[in-house]
């Protein structure tokens, strides 16, 4: 991952994230595919996020300390129901921190609780997960992809 990429991203996500909250999700177009709807309560803007996550072995909600022996291998395959109670379970949890891996862009979004979202970053065929301020699919200012090839493309206004 081109490493200039990769601090523009983590800056861009920072300055989008932190602050929001986890408030919802949308069922995604297919199987293994979620919408899922960061907001924030102030005068921030913009003040509705949508993270887009493609990939269904992808995402797993963990504490801090299970991160230092987490591996892709490690992750459990989860079916739709699965993932949507995994949002559930962990809604209204307000972003403390968020960051990228170093050789892939695998997505951390940490939480005041202590929990840290995680999202595969890496396919050789596919955009993992995306994040951007768009309602439908385009109209925003701010859109973060995770590329395919193990790489970060960036569009901001």
């Amino acid at each position: 991952m081109n490493k200039e990429n990769k601090n523009f991203a983590e800056r861009a996500l920072k300055q989008l994230l932190i602050g929001s909250q986890l408030d919802g999700f949308r069922f995604g177009i297919g199987p293994g595919a979620v919408r899922v709807c960061f907001s924030h309560y102030s005068e921030q803007d913009p003040d509705e996020l949508w993270l887009t996550i493609e990939v269904r072995k992808t995402a797993n909600i963990m504490n801090d300390e299970r991160l230092t022996t987490m591996s892709k291998e490690t992750l459990e395959e989860l079916d739709d129901e699965e993932s949507f109670q995994l949002l559930m379970r962990n809604r209204r949890e307000k972003v403390k921190d968020v960051w990228l891996g170093d050789e892939s862009p695998h997505l951390y979004i940490s939480f005041e609780s202590g929990k840290v979202l995680y999202v595969n970053g890496q396919d050789e065929n596919y955009e993992c997960w995306k994040l951007g301020d768009m309602h439908g699919y385009g109209d925003g200012d701010w859109l973060i992809v995770a590329v395919p090839g193990n790489e970060i493309a960036t569009w901001s206004p």
